[in-house]
């Protein structure tokens, strides 16, 4: 039996460290991420582990919590980013119908160590209106519990990834610390290990100019490299040398140019189970991206996404203050009335996630906002 495992078994039973000398040729680690994963943190961590030897897998989704990779939750779509690689195959992809469960990846991969990077997308869960404070914390304690449990049962160590500092205009200091601790308490209870993203982060460009999320990618890779010394340390592996220098935010890049062929420029980062469900809002439109002419389209059909603001709940169950909707702004290479819809003007609007409707997949997507990966992205439901 590897090490690891014997190790972890003893930790558990004798409450030992599981801090155990590995043979990292022998190690498989399965690594999950959600979009802090997609692009320049993800891809240097997965760079690191390998080049130190272990069998790696790595699955990212964008938008992805524990109700994403857990049995006891629906299956649900991944429509801003999808990347799976082993040491034999790769994809990334920008929608997948229904990402991968912990379970299933765990008895498939037989991993001996899970690095899980998360979090960013429960501090919705904590702040959640359709419950009491004291019930979101017990919904999120439950579902890292169920993540950890899923992990030592496939006898696997858990070691996770614990969001960086987010603006504190974004996110309270005091609810990032709260959801850090809460997250610190479980997965030690496991045996496990954290690694404290916000000792080593500090997000200090302008927020609402920036997400007050994501970091640029030299700070993300310096962020990675600082995780990798301290997973290699955790598995008495020889570190890498890390900078010394704080990572620090840098307002993101969009490459991509003002719109795209796929839907993919908008995303629900704080996803819950509310996702895949219908909702039904009373709105005021804030932002909108827009086209004069349509004759500028590689398309003849288009959605633009518009940003609201949520004005009423009608069915008391969408948890967020703002959403973004692709609406048909360009049909027949022509404009429609809801091309010319005035910000500040109010609409009620039954939506469901864009995913739902995959032949809007062939529409062009209209994107002038403000990057946004935390937002749920909806469509007018057809009658």
């Amino acid at each position: 039996m590897n090490r690891v495992i014997s190790c972890f078994t003893i930790a558990i039973l004798g409450g030992l460290s599981p801090l155990c000398e590995a043979s990292p040729g022998k190690s498989k680690v399965l690594y999950l991420g959600d979009s802090l994963s997609i692009g320049a943190f993800g891809t240097t961590l997965d760079s690191s582990l390998r080049s130190s030897g272990f069998e790696v897998r790595t699955v990212v989704a964008g938008g992805a919590s524990p109700y994403y990779w857990l049995k006891n939750y629906q299956a649900l779509p991944c429509t801003i980013g999808f990347w799976e690689k082993t040491d034999t195959s790769e994809k990334r992809v920008g929608y997948v119908r229904a990402v991968p469960k912990l379970e299933d990846l765990i008895a498939d991969s037989k991993p001996n160590v899970v690095v899980v990077q998360t979090g960013i997308n429960l501090y919705a869960t904590l702040r959640s209106k359709r419950r009491t404070k004291e019930e979101n914390v017990e919904e999120v304690r439950s579902l890292i519990d169920q993540m950890c449990f899923s992990i030592a049962q496939g006898g696997a160590i858990s070691y996770w990834v614990l969001p960086p500092q987010s603006h504190e205009e974004r996110y309270s200091r005091e609810i990032q610390d709260e959801l850090a601790l809460l997250m610190r308490s479980v997965v030690e209870k496991y045996e496990g290990t954290v690694f404290e993203s916000q000792k080593v982060t500090k997000f200090v460009d302008p927020y609402p100019a920036t997400d007050g999320i994501h970091y640029g990618p030299e700070e993300a890779r310096g962020w990675a490299v600082q995780v990798s010394r301290h997973f290699n340390d955790f598995m008495r592996v020889k570190p890498s040398v890390a900078p010394k220098t704080i990572v620090r935010a840098l307002p993101l890049q969009d490459t991509s140019g003002k719109s795209s062929g796929v839907p993919l420029a908008a995303a629900n980062d704080e996803s819950t189970v509310d996702a895949a469900v219908e909702v039904e809002l009373l709105l005021r439109l804030e932002e909108k991206s827009e086209i004069k002419n349509p004759a500028e389209l590689d398309y003849a059909n288009a959605l633009g996404v518009f940003e609201y603001r949520v004005v009423r709940d009608v069915r008391g169950n969408y948890p967020f203050d703002r959403i973004r909707v692709a609406q048909g702004i360009v049909f027949g290479r022509k404009l429609t009335s809801a091309a010319s819809h005035e910000i500040g003007s109010e609409t009620e609007l039954c939506l469901v996630p864009l995913s739902k409707y995959k032949t809007l997949s062939t529409w062009q997507v209209v994107d002038d906002l403000r990057p946004n990966f935390e937002m749920p992205l909806y469509t007018p439901k057809l009658d």
